[in-house]
């Protein structure tokens, strides 16, 4: 009877021993570096992922008991983990200098925009960058009087901002608008030659109007 017991007993123990976790992980990572943006566990050794989220973080002995059959385990031999951002590009960084600037995307017309800048120009210090951007011709109403291809001259832009050099930026980011200070500035004239994959627009009389398309924004540099 007592070997019976004895045998009963080893068998509960061994089938205790080789149980799996009934919530086993789907991954785990161990022997790493894990960056946990915690203050309390700034860094781990090991994680353990289950679906779409993480159910543990700790010591390796700690997360191996969440491995199971079907756990796929990656040593990651001391190297680094972190957590990571799916970008939609979203292009954060300009947004943000975006929500610095004069927001264009509103703008029903040409009239519109010279408002803006007139009250930024009233603002700013004699020789300070005036940016805007979000602007489009093709949503306009009415279409400026005088204008190329749909792009207005920068004659009123210069007037409305003498003392600063403006650039504003084509809602789709190929082209900027620059006022004569500006161009001033960049050293533009009538015998400044297109820049390879870029446009200087200009009038009939071969006058620059303010409009720069592509490589060509690249030669209006605020400073």
């Amino acid at each position: 009877m007592k070997i019976l017991f004895t045998v009963f007993l080893a068998a509960v123990l061994l089938n205790g021993c080789s149980k799996k976790p009934e919530n086993a992980a789907d991954l785990v990572l161990v022997n790493g570096k894990i960056i946990t943006v915690d203050e309390l566990m700034p860094e781990a050794e090991a994680i353990a992922v289950k679906g779409d989220s993480i159910i543990a973080v700790g010591k390796n002995d700690e997360i191996e008991e969440l491995i199971g059959e079907k756990t796929e385990v990656v040593d990651l031999k001391g190297a680094f983990a972190y957590p990571g951002f799916i970008e939609s590009h979203a292009h954060f960084l300009g947004l943000g200098n975006a929500k610095q600037n004069l927001d264009l995307t509103q703008a029903k017309n040409w009239d519109e925009i010279i408002f803006q800048v007139a009250a930024a120009a009233e603002k700013a210090q004699p020789g300070e960058w005036i940016l805007g951007r979000g602007w489009h011709q093709e949503k306009w109403d009415p279409v400026p009087e005088i204008n190329v291809d749909g792009y207005p001259v920068h004659k009123i832009l210069s007037e409305a901002s003498k003392y600063n050099p403006v650039m504003l930026t084509h809602a789709s980011g190929h082209a900027i608008f620059a006022n004569e200070k500006a161009m001033e500035l960049a050293g533009i004239n009538n015998s400044t030659p297109d820049p390879g994959g870029g446009k200087i627009v200009r009038d009939s009389l071969g006058n620059a109007i303010g409009v720069f398309e592509e490589t060509a924004e690249e030669l209006i540099a605020v400073k």
